[in-house]
């Protein structure tokens, strides 16, 4: 048997699903954030090697998408559930609005577009990662 983290009040397969989905959303934003520093460096190689569907723009808004929901769908319900600081989500928030806010405001392929995504995806990784540690160090949660 594993070890359980549930409290007495909360189900085990909650608990578990948004621990993994916290790991998701956190592997998601680093892989974002390796994509977006590892495009400008392979651009030119990608196709060579039969890997330019990595450049296509739909990969990018589906790695951001899915960050986004991955990201809203563990730190909400942990805030409300478990830990009610507000941390992860101003973390998420500053993040995720960094990434939009870059990929709308910035031109594609600059050095400011590389560094404002991987800044906005590491702040989203933070936030995941944190969540994580309120969720397993709460003292004021109703245990």
């Amino acid at each position: 048997m594993s070890k359980s983290t549930a409290s007495p009040g909360q189900p085990l397969n909650r608990l578990t699903w948004l621990d993994r989905l916290t790991w998701i959303g956190a592997t998601a934003s680093f892989v974002c954030a390796i994509h977006c520093l590892a495009m400008p460096l392979l651009i030119g190689v990608l196709p060579l090697i039969g890997l330019s569907l990595l450049t296509e723009p739909w990969i990018e808004w589906s790695l951001i998408g899915f960050t986004g929901a991955i990201g809203l769908l563990t730190l909400l319900p942990s805030y409300y559930q478990r830990h009610r600081r507000f941390q992860p989500l101003a973390l998420f928030a500053l993040g995720f609005g960094l990434i939009l806010s870059t990929k709308w405001l910035v031109d594609e392929g600059s050095s400011l577009e590389t560094s404002g995504m991987v800044t906005g995806a590491l702040f989203v990784a933070g936030a995941n990662l944190t969540n994580h540690r309120f969720v397993h160090t709460c003292t004021t949660c109703h245990h």
